[in-house]
């Protein structure tokens, strides 16, 4: 029995010093990646961080423009208990941890009976002012190493000016003074206890608590704080009660600037509007900066977006000097412009006179894209194998409730798909969707990248019904320009700390998956290049010393003119371009794709390849195919789909060895009957 005991004993030992030196390597390792003494000691509260574009040009300053700071000494003694009271009780004789009060922060969260947090105030300014944001056990283990550093080398007043001068309050107000004279303007020497407990509420959840926005929220909050006050004999019982019945009354400018967003108030340039805003945006996420930690944004960092500022200015001048968007005050619209190879989004407008934070119809305005949805029916039957060359009958159709009709209204008779895509005609893509089927049609537009959105399961759907924004068609049309590759939209490629430390880098984040075959792609491809050269989207062309340079394209009408959108691109470069109506009314007779918006995206595509630089690029995908002899290109009819013999309606089509048409034989004479 006592040898066994003994060996338990032991064993225990062992494992007690065995933890004991698997944690001073911890500490040891982590302590390598923590900033110097030196860094410590010359902390400033806060410094701008700055958005550049993708070669180094700057975009925007973000920056505190709300923020005056304040010496501990004009905060008085029950405004500063306010914050200890509900943030770190035993702030003034700890070191650097309460550990009790870490523990029973624990478990109160596991209860789910929490009234305070887990961190002292030295853990939050080391947080805020040495570390990024993130949430794990890594980042809470630098936090109590730095915080037992900090102590050594601030006083505690100084620590609680720091934090007091740094902490955000809501409604564009960063610091003890700035919040004070915004919600009850009043310096902090002037505020009352009940005043002192209220702005002490807000730093948990600026928007829940904040006093402006939600006056019952801040209330409740207001009394736990002076609950623990009392309870910890910050404030005696006469003064606990007076606080409890003092009324609160706001400043009449607590509410002014809600409805300017934070975008505005905290950046100071005008560049490029949609990229500062969705730098902001992408940088809280990747940073994993939650409300509460806001000013966390401003500590340094340069935020390296995937803009050209170049392109970024091309996309302006093509879009805002459009003819039609200058001369019709309710029309408006989007440009996007991706690098399909990268995911990397180049250029975008979010609409007329954007302003940062504004709706950016970019990304977010939903509408039916017509038309230049019909290369995914058409991309969902090449993958069936059947070729461009297919005849299919323009004729009357009719399925339950709905007639499809052409532009013109017009019917054409017999026409291969190539011809069809050209003219974007209407009812060959109809009656190729019922053949192939519209889950398969599904299929092409989900392995592209497009999640969520209706998607309506009949006919329509040919003609463009379903309901999607210009980022998914960017993403869509990604994966046929760079040959089949799925890739994820980017608009940030580095972030790096103010201590020079890179700690975002895109290419974890990078995707590019096959989703459709090369060979598929190319065929699509062509056809979408004859459109351009021939058909609706000949308004589009863009050339380079004298020639026309690789570009495919689709034009796209909505039915009641509600949209005109041209969706094209080159091998390096994808660019949606939409124009319409904020209430999606009608912008009248004759705002096709082909007249609204492939003149901006001509324009803009224009002064992109004429820029110094600029790649056009080549199709390699139709390229290498061609040279291996897996693809041919033969002269075709465009009425009969066989090879042509006269020259007249005489198109260049390419096949996959084997598919293409023989003279002699007339195998499309029924159209696709019997072909599947």
């Amino acid at each position: 029995m006592k040898s066994r005991l003994s060996i338990t004993i032991k064993i225990f030992i062992f494992l007690i010093i065995a933890l004991f030196i698997a944690g001073g390597v911890l500490v040891y390792q982590v302590k390598k990646e923590l900033p110097s003494s030196e860094v410590i000691e010359n902390y400033q509260p806060i410094s701008p961080s700055v958005i550049y574009d993708i070669n180094g040009n700057q975009l925007d300053v973000i920056t505190l423009e709300n923020r005056e700071p304040v010496h501990i000494n004009e905060v008085p003694p029950h405004v500063q208990n306010a914050f200890l009271a509900i943030e770190d009780r035993k702030f003034r004789t700890h070191h650097g941890f309460d550990f009790w009060r870490l523990g029973r922060a624990v478990l109160s969260n596991v209860t789910g009976s929490a009234r305070e947090g887990g961190s002292s105030i030295t853990q939050q300014l080391a947080k805020n002012a040495f570390l990024s944001p993130e949430r794990s056990f890594d980042r809470k283990l630098k936090e109590a190493i730095l915080a037992i550093e900090i102590e050594r080398k601030y006083t505690k007043d100084e620590i609680l000016e720091n934090y007091l001068n740094t902490i955000y309050f809501g409604n564009g107000s960063y610091g003890i003074k700035n919040a004070s004279i915004k919600y009850f303007d009043k310096e902090p020497k002037d505020l009352t206890v009940a005043e002192a407990a209220i702005l002490a509420s807000i730093p948990k959840s600026p928007t829940k608590y904040s006093p402006a926005k939600n006056y019952k929220n801040a209330i409740e909050r207001q009394r736990i704080v002076l609950g623990q006050m009392y309870k910890y004999k910050f404030i005696t019982e006469a003064q606990y009660e007076e606080a409890l019945n003092q009324k609160i009354v706001l400043s009449k400018n607590s509410g002014i600037n809600d409805d300017v967003n934070e975008d505005e108030r905290i950046s100071i340039s005008n560049n490029a509007p949609e990229f500062t805003s969705m730098a902001i945006s992408e940088a809280k996420r990747i940073l994993k900066i939650d409300e509460s930690d806001q000013k966390a944004l401003f500590d340094g960092y340069k935020i390296y977006t995937t803009v050209d500022l170049d392109m970024q200015r091309a996309a302006y001048k093509a879009f805002h000097n459009n003819y039609n968007l200058k001369r019709r005050e309710s029309l408006n619209g989007a440009l996007i412009s991706i690098d399909p190879n990268t995911g990397f989004v180049k250029a975008m407008v979010g609409g007329k006179n954007y302003k940062k934070g504004d709706f950016n119809r970019a990304l977010v305005s939903t509408r039916q894209p017509g038309s230049s949805f019909k290369p995914f029916v058409y991309l969902a039957a090449i993958q069936k194998g059947i070729p461009m060359n297919t005849v299919i009958e323009d004729s009357p159709f009719t399925t339950p409730g709905w007639s499809p009709n052409n532009y013109d209204r017009k019917f054409r008779g017999s026409m291969s798909l190539l011809k069809a895509i050209e003219i974007s005609n209407n009812v060959v893509p109809v009656k190729l969707l019922q053949l192939i089927g519209i889950d398969s049609v599904e299929k092409v537009w989900r392995d592209s990248g497009v999640e969520g959105g209706d998607f309506p399961k009949d006919l329509t759907l040919a003609l463009g019904s379903i309901t999607t924004n210009p980022l998914n068609m960017a993403k869509a049309y990604s994966a046929i320009a760079n040959g089949g590759y799925r890739v994820k939209p980017l608009f940030i490629y580095k972030i790096e700390n103010k201590y020079g430390e890179v700690v975002y880098d895109a290419k974890k984040e990078q995707e590019k998956v096959k989703v459709f075959e090369p060979e598929d792609v190319a065929l699509l491809t062509y056809m979408m290049q004859s459109a351009v050269k021939f058909g609706t989207g000949q308004s589009a062309k863009v050339f380079k010393n004298g020639q026309l340079i690789p570009e495919a394209g689709k034009t796209g009408t909505t039915s009641d003119y509600g949209s005109a959108w041209f969706t094209g691109f080159t091998p390096t470069l994808v660019t949606i371009v939409y124009v319409g109506n904020d209430n999606n009314k009608s912008m009248g007779g004759g705002m096709t794709g082909g007249a609204a918006a492939a003149p901006i995206w001509k324009n803009y595509m224009q002064s992109v390849v004429n820029m110094e630089g600029f790649e056009v690029g080549t199709f390699a995908f139709i390229d290498d195919y061609l040279k291996s002899k897996d693809l041919s290109i033969k002269d075709i009819d465009l009425k009969t789909g066989l090879l042509d013999t006269d020259s007249i309606d005489k198109r260049s089509a390419l096949f996959k060895i084997g598919t293409e048409p023989i003279e002699s034989q007339n195998k499309y004479k029924n159209g696709l009957e019997g072909f599947i």
